[in-house]
């Protein structure tokens, strides 16, 4: 899982790289060589869309979203393993309701093209299937984790 870490985070610093390059090039581009570069808020765009997506996914790896746990504290501890466990689920199922319904937008985008770079738009907005993908993995894998952590402790 270290690796896939590694892997993505290096793919969200090349696009956020990408982003700064491009629209710096943009920028100049335009307002100094009064030339401006027609692709390249097109491109520092879908490399934001792909950057957040996986951002995401580096981010759940890592279980580091923004929780609310203030409230375990003060509830049982059963209580708290089934609000936690109910929390997996939903947003579990709401991933998976995003991976089913963002295949299908592919499909539907996959004729139409980019207006300057020519690039599927199913390229662009896969984006949103691998994020979610990447999100359940994570999500599994820190579950099982919790699991085998709890499992000790008992």
């Amino acid at each position: 899982m270290k690796t896939l870490y590694n892997l993505v985070l290096t793919l969200c610093t090349i696009l956020f790289l990408v982003i700064i390059f491009v629209t710096v090039a943009g920028v100049f581009t335009r307002y100094v060589l009064d030339s401006p570069l027609i692709w390249s808020d097109e491109l520092a765009r879908f490399s934001l869309i792909w950057m957040v997506f996986l951002g995401a996914g580096v981010v759940s790896l890592k279980d580091s979203h923004l929780v609310v746990d203030f409230i375990f504290e003060y509830i049982p501890k059963k209580l708290g393993s089934f609000l936690k466990t109910l929390s997996f689920i939903v947003v579990l199922g709401f991933l998976i309701t995003i991976v089913v319904f963002s295949i299908d937008l592919l499909r539907v985008a996959g004729y139409n093209t980019s207006p300057a770079l020519e690039i599927p738009l199913s390229f662009w907005r896969g984006s949103v299937v691998a994020g979610s993908i990447l999100m359940i993995v994570a999500m599994i894998y820190n579950q099982i984790k919790r699991y085998k952590k709890w499992k000790e402790v008992k």
